[in-house]
């Protein structure tokens, strides 16, 4: 069956990756794995920091929405995607799955929409409930709340250019060790969700392993440091991959 690894040569149709082009860059482009980039446009017109992510976050699922799948794809992912809800103790308030065929393998958008290539359709079985158990997992726990929280602390008032550029810095590196944290949290949740589906390890590997040789980004820790967080849990459920790995 076909692995994880389609989505590279899937993603490089997306994206147009030139043939020079690094692997390092193109596996951050395969599994960028969650939030949104930690960039935000200044509005016109006075505005608050929530409003301009919520603001943001609902135009790119607009856009993503015009790309929507409505094929055999589609109702697959749609299948394992309510497999994976049907194992959750709560089912997360209006938390909804999008396919597309726009340029994006998966990521979780206002904290509620998780949105997957319709090409993930053709992965192995464990390794894309893994990719979609991920998300859910910034859903389940709450994860974009916790980031706007720190946008807000930092950006309490009205957004202007002059008050971002000022705490930008700071907000840049406490917003990723956040996310950083999530990711961690993510996998752990994701690890758990399809072990108890009868799934092992190596579904999880598979997919973190296409990125072997990535370093930490500002909302991603290298890959191998979140493989060997989830070795650590093993098949321990009250150990925590963030505190492991001092996150």
């Amino acid at each position: 069956m076909t692995t994880i690894a389609t989505l590279s040569a899937l993603c490089d149709r997306l994206v147009g990756r030139p043939a020079n082009a690094p692997p390092r860059r193109r596996a951050w482009m395969v599994l960028s794995l969650g939030l949104a980039a930690l960039v935000v446009a200044v509005p016109v017109y006075s505005e608050d920091i929530l409003s301009v992510l919520a603001r943001s976050h609902a135009s790119r699922i607009e856009s993503l929405t015009s790309r929507q799948a409505h094929d055999e794809r589609a109702a697959v992912l749609q299948r394992d995607f309510d497999r994976l809800l049907d194992r959750l103790p709560q089912r997360p308030r209006d938390v909804s799955l999008l396919v597309v065929e726009g340029p994006v393998i998966a990521e979780t958008l206002a904290g509620r929409v998780v949105v997957v290539h319709a090409g993930l359709a053709d992965a192995n079985e464990g390794e894309r409930l893994f990719v979609m158990a991920h998300e859910l997992g910034h859903v389940a726990m709450g994860h974009w709340s916790e980031l706007a929280g720190v946008y807000h602390k930092h950006i309490p008032g009205e957004v202007n250019q002059r008050d971002t550029d000022a705490v930008a810095s700071v907000l840049g590196r406490e917003a990723s060790r956040l996310v950083h944290g999530h990711e961690f949290a993510a996998d752990a949740f994701a690890w758990r969700t399809i072990r108890g589906l009868g799934y092992g390890m190596d579904n999880a590997a598979a997919v973190l392993h296409m990125m072997p040789n990535m370093g930490d980004t500002p909302s991603h820790p290298a890959s191998r440091k979140r493989l060997a967080a989830l070795r650590l849990i093993g098949n321990d459920e009250t150990r925590s991959a963030v505190a492991e790995t001092g996150n």
